[in-house]
């Protein structure tokens, strides 16, 4: 049996200086049958030349150029040109582990399901840190997947869509896009909308495994700073959307108050905690080496000492002191069901 094509969406902007390991690891996926789509979002540095020496090397890279308009248009350009039954999206600066199409499919093709979500690994400054919200490897309805999003909606396993695998036509044929106006949130959107036309009943499978290795880059999107104006406007608008997704599943009212706290909530970096625990552990260990180092008297020194004798001075006639002293130192419910 002919094995489905994914499309991978990747869009690039000045991204020359790292994207070679996002592509390297798109072309190591151990499943075959792909296609890369790289939309070059007008970069002013020689990420098109390097989306164009991928392409004459392997035919499954292609190169889409367009003028710069953000990232949701270069996305927007990749589901347009996107052949695959299948679409997933990875950031220039990112990477996918070598199983993760083959995960995807797998999952999509067994279950029969029209949405796959999988963990993550956050990497900040080559420090990897698992991100573990999923626990099982199950088969959950969208009626539990939108309550636990009431629980936490700015989780990035609501608002993200690069560790996320969807159905092409779906997309296509209730043309479901990223929207240009929103500067922030532009994914939780796209998934809002996404997640009102997928209607199996078990219709989103869950994979534990992290296939994808996201990487927090200072100066990134992500990174740069909104005013509390534009931010709370554009939340507010998001509000919408987001309430009408929870309408059409007939669960508005009994999570209307969850629902509005949407407004207010915001994502709890855990990946960024444990790094700075991570870091502060490595220097508390740096400093206790150093530490030992100092006190710690080597033992060819000591040897040494033993061995050479020492000469007694003259105290005839020098008065006496009082010795030193030395000091020594040491140091569930129905709506889910397991695979």
């Amino acid at each position: 049996m002919t094995k489905p094509l994914v499309s991978i969406v990747i869009p690039i902007y000045n991204a020359e200086k790292f994207m070679c390991r996002c592509l390297d690891s798109c072309s190591a996926q151990t499943y075959g049958n792909i296609e890369i789509l790289m939309v070059n979002d007008g970069s002013c540095d020689e990420s098109e030349n390097v989306c164009k020496k991928y392409s004459q090397a392997d035919k499954r890279f292609i190169t889409l150029s367009q003028e710069n308009k953000g990232v949701s248009e270069a996305r927007n350009n990749g589901i347009m040109h996107a052949k695959g039954r299948y679409i997933t999206f990875a950031d220039s600066d990112d990477w996918l582990d070598p199983d993760a199409i083959s995960e995807y499919v797998e999952r999509v093709t067994e279950d029969k399901t029209d949405f796959v979500i999988a963990g993550f690994v956050r990497v900040i400054n080559d420090v990897t840190i698992p991100m573990s919200d999923i626990k099982e490897d199950l088969l959950i309805t969208r009626e539990h997947f939108a309550e636990c999003m009431a629980d936490a909606p700015a989780d990035f396993y609501y608002g993200v869509v690069w560790n996320k695998l969807y159905r092409t036509q779906i997309i296509t044929e209730h043309h479901i896009f990223f929207s240009p106006r929103f500067k922030w949130c532009e994914d939780f959107l796209f998934n809002l909308e996404y997640l009102q036309y997928i209607t199996n009943e078990y219709c989103i499978s869950t994979i534990k495994k992290p296939l994808y290795f996201y990487v927090k880059r200072l100066g990134s999107a992500c990174e740069s700073p909104l005013s509390y104006t534009k931010t709370f406007s554009m939340k507010y608008e998001l509000l919408g959307y987001y309430r009408n997704l929870y309408k059409s599943i007939n669960l508005y009212n009994d999570n209307k108050l969850k629902i509005n706290t949407f407004l207010f909530a915001y994502a709890h970096d855990g990946g960024a905690a444990e790094y700075n625990k991570i870091v502060a552990q490595k220097k508390r260990a740096e400093k206790k080496a150093v530490s030992k180092s100092l006190f710690t008297v080597p033992k060819v020194l000591r040897n040494e000492l033993i061995k050479t004798p020492i000469k007694k001075k003259n105290t005839e006639h020098i008065p006496t002191r009082k010795n030193k002293q030395i000091r020594s130192f040491k140091h569930g419910t129905g709506t889910t069901k397991k695979r």
